[in-house]
């Protein structure tokens, strides 16, 4: 009768104790098994320079049951490459024994002292029994804790010597800092003058050892993704303004180029005195530009005309395989009275002469400086995407004039 009672009073929502409302009808007072929720932690760590370290993630019941709980999980890659940066797993199974809440994963994590960004791979839990899924993926950051940039020393080299010509002046960046005879930084992002550099570019320029450094003899300027004097991006720019001016020659510049979409390495030139007035009236002269998501391809144009925009002519080369990111390539002008030549790895691929502007002035023939610069985002090559991968990295081996 107390049974029928209480069984009574519970249909009729009146409260009563949970073991009181548990037990069946039938008197066999037995609890409905609490079903505990599952969840698998986040975990940021450094990788370490050398051999593995432990990522270790928790799975964890929100509440003891008395069975074991079991569950299956896999180890997957998402920027972080299995079997690289991670020692991978898939289907594995792990036991939470009854009584207990939590039970440990250890990821693998391969360490090395190559520099690159954060990486991320997923511990993803399923088919869960004795338990639901509340959390069912850990993300594990990798954070890079390393200093060296990752390429090697091959691709084309340019001749130390041309018949008629004499070095004038090179860098062969070889020091450990920016040569200040030769250089100086443009930082900023080109307020309030020409906000975004008259591009809509994204990065804010610096002269900070993350953005520009040096590396076996090599010039290293590296794009990254941060938040800096209210810009998204950080990278550097160099010019030879007011130190090393240039009229005629040879330029022969060795480099590896970054990639991906919104990426926007350049060497280029700008008048010394802007004789003719403001841009585009004294000229400006693009030895290369490399929009990332054509990393194959190079330009080299020609900037002048009365304004306010630019009357240009531009001409581009692709390489018969690979990219500019795979090995080293040198990129060259020749530049002489009325004519310029643009040249890959010694083979000339566009010649301007004089007679090509037609009736519009002719600026080529005076002094302009060199830059070196790695923009992100702008009106040509459009902004990063998700395909984007950060830190970007533009590695100069050497730029040589001969006169």
């Amino acid at each position: 009768m107390v049974q029928l009672i209480s069984a009574l009073l519970c249909s009729l929502s009146f409260t009563l104790t949970s073991a009181s409302c548990s037990k069946s009808s039938g008197g066999s007072g037995e609890e409905t098994p609490v079903v505990p929720a599952i969840s698998v932690n986040d975990v940021t760590f450094f990788e370490g320079n050398s051999g593995n370290t432990a990522f270790e993630f928790e799975i964890t019941l929100d509440k003891k049951t008395t069975k074991e709980v079991t569950v299956n999980y896999s180890v997957i890659g998402t920027t972080a490459k299995a079997g690289e940066d991670f020692v991978p797993a898939t289907n594995q199974t792990i036991t939470i024994p009854a009584g207990t809440t939590q039970k440990k994963i250890i990821v693998s994590v391969v360490g090395d002292d190559i520099k690159e960004g954060d990486d991320a791979f997923t511990v993803q839990l399923q088919n869960p029994v004795n338990g639901s899924l509340s959390k069912q993926s850990g993300i594990g950051t990798i954070r890079n804790d390393d200093t060296k940039v990752a390429y090697t020393n091959t691709g084309y080299d340019a001749p130390n010597s041309y018949p008629g010509l004499t070095l004038a002046w090179s860098d062969e960046f070889s020091g450990p800092t920016l040569n200040t005879t030769i250089w100086s930084h443009q930082n900023g992002d080109g307020c309030p003058g020409i906000c975004g550099w008259g591009n809509n570019e994204l990065e804010y320029y610096t002269d900070r050892a993350d953005n520009l450094f040096f590396q076996d003899g090599k010039m290293i300027i590296e794009a990254r993704p941060e938040s800096f004097q209210g810009k998204n991006y950080t990278s550097s720019k160099i010019l030879t303004q007011g130190k090393k001016p240039i009229k005629f020659g040879r330029i022969d510049i060795r480099a590896i180029l970054p990639k991906g979409k919104g990426i926007w390495p350049a060497f280029w030139l700008m008048p010394e005195k802007s004789v003719f007035g403001g841009w585009p009236k004294s000229g400006e002269i693009d030895l290369m530009e490399v929009v990332g998501h054509e990393p194959n391809k190079t330009h080299g144009t020609l900037h002048f005309g009365p304004g306010p925009g630019s009357t240009q002519i531009n001409r581009n080369t692709t390489l018969p395989s690979g990219t500019f990111n795979d090995q080293f390539h040198v990129f060259s002008l020749e530049w002489k009275q009325d004519q310029i030549k643009w040249l890959l790895d010694g083979n000339v691929f566009s010649t301007v002469n004089k007679a090509d502007l037609g009736s519009n002035n002719y600026p080529f023939n005076e002094e302009f400086f060199v830059i070196i610069n790695l923009a992100v985002g702008g009106n040509w090559p459009g902004n990063p995407d998700a395909t984007t991968t950060f830190p970007q990295w533009l590695i100069v081996d050497y730029i040589r004039i001969y006169q």
